[in-house]
């Protein structure tokens, strides 16, 4: 019982993270729709004439991060009660532990990983600001 909550409870920060990010990438794919929608029908953005509607977009993002959370909000809690009533107290401890030992994992390879983009994203900034400066220096 303890090794086959071991395998359940390994499974569940994975899940999570795996659920979360596929929330995160729906919310991010609507508000994509949603800025292309706005690009069409208030010309003026690109020029910097008109406003974007801000307001929609942080509406439509809390909404969207509320409504898609709840699942994987709720599976740390559900999991451990499922197992503990079903499977009984030792499978409930090797839950415990299993969730301990790849959480940690998880927590590690999602801050290094998350590092990583992050300075490659400044990388990327840093490299298209600097093409810009040479390319308004530069005499025709």
């Amino acid at each position: 019982m303890v090794i086959i909550g071991l395998f359940i409870g390994g499974m569940v920060p994975y899940l999570f993270a795996a659920m979360s990010m596929e929330a995160v990438g729906r919310a991010a794919g609507s508000i994509v729709v949603e800025v292309r929608r706005q690009f069409k029908e208030i010309p003026g953005i690109m020029a910097g004439t008109a406003k974007p509607e801000y307001d929609t977009c942080v509406d439509m993002l809390t909404k969207a991060a509320i409504k898609e959370m709840v699942v994987p909000s709720l599976l740390p809690v559900i999991v451990p009660v499922v197992v503990g009533l079903t499977l009984g107290a030792q499978a409930l401890g090797g839950v415990l532990i299993g969730t301990i030992v790849t959480g940690l994992f998880v927590a590690i390879s999602m801050t290094t990983g998350g590092g990583a983009w992050d300075n490659a994203k400044k990388y990327i900034e840093q490299a298209t600001t600097a093409a810009k400066v040479l390319m308004h220096t530069r005499q025709p």
